[in-house]
């Protein structure tokens, strides 16, 4: 509240007929108080309201952050096991073996023997484990068909898949894909559609 001061002085008059008294009163200035907050103030809760925005900002972040980490290691988890399970079902590779020269004891003419020279490597088909893990990484590296839970199993060249996807347009691109692995002669499409 504002306050103020109040002077009155009395001044007489000459008398005339009458003494008049005149009455002369001074005010000292208002100082009015201005109400609300100050610059300051209003500085001050704007960057408050920006910090707590980024930190928001950040925290979503960061979520979404973990989200994707955690999905990538489940990736990596199912790789890895579609991995170790094809390579206990692939069968082992028997040892090459070498010649065995026998010489005879008898002196006979010694006739040179012809060179026996290795059999040239023939190019082995991918085994169907292999075929299998290249088909999952595919699918799987394919980033609309990876969130949707497909089966591959292969047998001889023929890749059979089977799951459920939301739309034809899915289940024909899974089986597109498994027509580009080397290995894959025919490809089975068992999966349904499932909106």
């Amino acid at each position: 509240m504002s306050d103020y001061t109040e002077r009155r002085t009395v001044v007489e008059d000459i008398p005339i007929k009458r003494a008049r008294p005149v009455v002369e009163t001074q005010y000292d200035s208002v100082v009015h108080e201005r109400r609300g907050m100050s610059g300051v103030a209003v500085a001050a809760l704007v960057l408050a309201a920006i910090a707590a925005a980024v930190v928001i900002t950040l925290l979503v972040l960061n979520s979404q952050q973990k989200d994707n980490e955690d999905q990538l290691a489940q990736e990596r988890a199912r790789t890895a096991a579609a991995q170790q399970q094809a390579a206990s079902q692939q069968p082992a590779q028997p040892a090459p073996q070498t010649p065995v020269v026998v010489v005879p004891s008898s002196p006979t003419p010694t006739v040179p023997a012809p060179a026996v020279t290795p059999p040239a490597p023939a190019e082995t088909a991918p085994s169907s484990a292999q075929v299998e893990i290249d088909v999952t990484s595919k699918i799987l590296d394919d980033s609309e068909l990876r969130s949707h839970s497909i089966d591959v199993k292969v047998a001889g060249r023929t890749a059979i898949l089977s799951g459920r996807v939301p739309s034809d347009e899915l289940k024909s691109r899974a089986e597109k894909l498994a027509r580009t692995v080397k290995g894959v002669g025919r490809v089975v499409n068992n999966i349904t559609v499932e909106p």
